[in-house]
């Protein structure tokens, strides 16, 4: 009889569409990656509240069958006293566990949840080791990817990607924020915009595309405008506060577009709300290293419900840098599945600039397709990235907090960006994608055989399996561990 495997996360198929960019919204990604897994050593049932967890393990347990329940979540979230054995899957990219219950919940002790659990799935090694030095060897963890590589392996080539520079097309339906066409100047930050006139006459072939941008600009100008312009509000240790003039109107569905893409694109996948992906660095070393370089593209697909959590200081930020000749093309909305394999088939390299991952699913997904990356080697992603199929990126370590620690005490470390090394990482992987073709089309063919290995299905699942059977062979008695303070 085969197991009977719950998952649950906080987030669900349903409310994806508006949780993008709020806490542990990645979970629903990292729980549906891992379904195909899953799948191959049981039935897989999806359950979306706890009394449904004992009531399936009671149900199902009665007649003799194995029940178990992953919690796609992090250990402080994940629930315990539950019938039904539990374990966390989690992510998690710092140097060390959370050990001190600063809170009500002792759960924020991880010690404290882990030990009422019956074992942990760690998605990075990194991580699996720290719970392995806090918990002892007899505590049941195993470091294992999300399975993306067999989602994505038919956009890529076992021999390598062939480079191709020319025309390329993304269909998208949400904002679109341009840096061509929004006529970027520094000399706004500092003086009133002109009145807005009407656009000028276009041709009727483009006419379509420059009032899209006409409208798009001027509504962007005008909030900057207004935000910029507020006084200082006393009381915010003399930090500028930029308030809400009025209520947003209510956003109407924005109709599907063509995006045209040529050159050397490069695309990142980032939350502008973690402070991790050092998006403002990223931008600003692309902008500086091809100042003077107009095939080259930045495609940032911000993952937040929000526009106006970042539109100021993208604005802002641009319009510091200008001029420049290349292009920075910012989406802002969801990708559906046929849309996010258009992106990655129309990118050239993926960029990852971030201080910590506990996995980088976007990262490994563009890799399983066959494109090279540009990123660190540290935390998750020195399981599976090295100078064979990426632009290594240099980090040094600097000590930080805990991200869910209200005290904000520097307990642990985070890797500090070296932006002069990702200038020159852009720049390197430049001029293979003009002048090398054959190192690119190797360095993809690399990208792809290590995808196949680490992150498919089948590499997955029989460590997978191993793990859930020495669950089930450790259940009982379970081991009651005391913490001392």
């Amino acid at each position: 009889m085969d197991k009977l495997i719950l998952i649950g996360s906080k987030i669900s198929g349903e409310t994806i569409h508006g949780s993008l960019g709020k806490p542990e919204y990645s979970y629903y990604f990292l729980m549906r990656e891992f379904v195909p897994a899953l799948e191959r050593l049981g039935t897989v049932v999806e359950v979306a509240t706890l009394e449904e967890v004992d009531e399936l393990f009671e149900r199902y347990g009665a007649l003799g069958r194995e029940v178990v329940f992953l919690s796609f979540s992090p250990p402080q979230q994940t629930p315990l006293g539950l019938r039904c054995p539990t374990v966390s899957v989690f992510a998690w990219e710092f140097d060390s566990l959370p050990s001190i219950a600063w809170g009500a919940n002792p759960q924020d002790d991880w010690r404290y949840a882990f030990a009422r659990m019956q074992g942990a799935i760690s998605t990075s090694r990194e991580a699996a080791a720290l719970v392995e030095d806090a918990m002892g060897k007899r505590f049941p963890v195993v470091a294992l990817p999300a399975p993306v590589w067999d989602r994505y392996a038919e956009l890529g080539d076992p021999a390598g990607m062939s480079l191709s520079l020319g025309e390329r097309q993304l269909s998208f339906r949400g904002v679109v924020i341009d840096s061509p066409l929004l006529g970027l100047s520094a000399d706004g930050l500092v003086r009133k915009p002109e009145p807005v006139v009407e656009a000028p006459p276009a041709e009727p072939v483009a006419q379509s595309r420059l009032a899209e941008a006409w409208q798009l600009s001027k509504a962007l100008l005008r909030g900057w405008w207004d935000e910029i312009r507020l006084p200082y509000r006393s009381g915010d240790e003399g930090h500028a506060v930029a308030e809400s003039v009025a209520a947003a109107p209510e956003e109407a569905e924005e109709p599907e577009r063509q995006v045209v893409l040529d050159g050397v694109v490069y695309t990142t996948v980032l939350n502008p709300a973690d402070s991790r992906k050092n998006w403002v660095e990223l931008i600003t070393a692309f902008c500086w290293a091809f100042r003077e370089t107009e095939d080259a593209t930045l495609v940032v697909k911000m993952t937040h419900h929000d526009l106006e959590h970042y539109r100021i200081v993208l604005m802002t930020l641009l319009s510091r840098l200008a001029p420049f000749r290349c292009r920075v093309l910012v989406l802002h909305g969801f990708l559906e599945d046929h849309q996010y394999r258009e992106l990655i088939g129309a990118t050239t390299y993926y960029v990852n600039a971030s201080s910590g991952e506990g996995l980088c699913l976007p990262l490994m997904e563009f890799l399983s397709a066959g494109r090279p990356g540009i990123a660190p080697v540290h935390t998750a992603m020195a399981d599976y990235v090295d100078e064979r199929l990426a632009f290594l990126i240099k980090c040094s370590p600097e000590p930080f907090c805990w991200p869910h620690d209200p005290t904000g005490i520097f307990m642990t470390h985070r890797h500090r960006l070296n932006w002069q090394s990702l200038l020159e990482a852009y720049q390197a992987s430049y001029q293979v994608a003009k002048e090398d073709p054959a190192r690119y089309q190797r360095m993809s063919a690399q990208a792809f055989a290590r995808m196949r290995g680490f992150a498919s299905v089948e590499a997955v699942a029989a460590p997978l399996g191993a793990f859930l059977d020495t669950i089930s062979q450790t259940l009982a008695p379970r081991l009651d561990r005391s913490l001392a303070p």
